[in-house]
């Protein structure tokens, strides 16, 4: 049973949504950014029930319904139990299920924090036209939601299958990203945010008009391509979830009028979390995968 400490509250784990950044740190593609303490207990979104609240904690009571991401470097979501920064918390809507919520927060900050804030985003404006690359996975598919939201004129990036769950989403163009040099001829946009990796960064930014922007959610290439786009006229910017920490009261506010869907593509028991990691390392994840817990 994990301690509370000044600031905290303690949760009775009901589900807890598994993301590529708990692949990455088994593999050590994190460790430049936290140190995990051996033994660690993975997992950061969760969705559950206040069991007990630190003695500095008035927001929140025993019996509550919330949801939220702990710090990457505190207590991990793949137990029964997770001790959670209550400022990290926000309340579980009626509409979904805990399966459901659990699959929201990494999702959400990532994908808010690349398409509305400045610094480390695209500021996306309505009228603005966005490609989204990769609209069908975790990240992609809130941020197709979320930008039509906004007001944007959405497009986005999937494999044939997934073209009319897109539609389904509210992205005015599905394109289907397997076709080659499926790049050509389709005009250009104000704004694109690549879920994926970089290999299809150059491609991606030679649809961007000059005056507009690449938002890439697992990092920049090179320096030299930074000096290259920049010259076109095309920032370029590294999006990071846990910036956007601070808005998450805002993104639970839009949950719970609708405006958001959750996509579960597979839930799994929490003693199967090893199978679980192992779909989200082959990619291709419809949406969220997500960890059972409580009945």
């Amino acid at each position: 049973m994990p301690a509370i400490g000044r600031g905290e509250v303690l949760i009775r784990v009901h589900a807890a949504g598994v993301n590529p950044f708990d692949w990455y740190a088994i593999n050590g593609y994190v460790s430049q950014y936290v140190q995990f303490k051996l033994p660690a207990i993975l997992g950061r979104d969760v969705s559950g029930v206040i069991e007990a609240v630190g003695s500095d904690v008035s927001d929140w009571a025993v019996g509550e319904a919330v949801y939220g991401q702990t710090d990457p470097a505190s207590h991990g979501t793949f137990a029964d139990y997770t001790a959670i920064d209550a400022f990290r918390l926000a309340r579980k809507s009626d509409r979904f299920t805990h399966i459901e919520m659990a699959s929201l927060p990494n999702v959400l900050l990532a994908a808010w924090n690349g398409l509305f804030t400045a610094a480390s985003g695209m500021n996306l404006q309505a009228g603005q036209r966005v490609l989204i690359h990769g609209a069908a996975g975790g990240i992609g598919s809130i941020a197709v939601q979320l930008a039509s939201w906004r007001g944007a004129d959405v497009w986005g990036t999937a494999s044939q299958g997934n073209l009319p769950f897109l539609r389904d989403l509210g992205a005015e163009r599905a394109i289907d990203y397997t076709v080659s040099r499926w790049h050509e001829n389709i005009g250009e946009v104000d704004a694109v945010l690549n879920t994926a990796d970089d290999r299809e960064a150059r491609r991606l930014c030679s649809l961007i008009r000059p005056g507009g922007c690449y938002v890439a959610l697992r990092g920049l290439s090179d320096s030299a391509f930074l000096v290259e786009q920049a010259a076109r006229g095309v920032r370029c910017v590294a999006a990071s979830g846990p910036a956007s920490v601070a808005d998450f009261a805002q993104m639970a506010h839009i949950v719970a009028k609708g405006v958001i869907k959750p996509t579960v593509s597979g839930v799994y028991p929490l003693i199967d979390f090893r199978d679980a990691l192992e779909r989200v390392r082959e990619g291709h994840v419809r949406g969220k995968l997500v960890l059972g817990v409580a009945d």
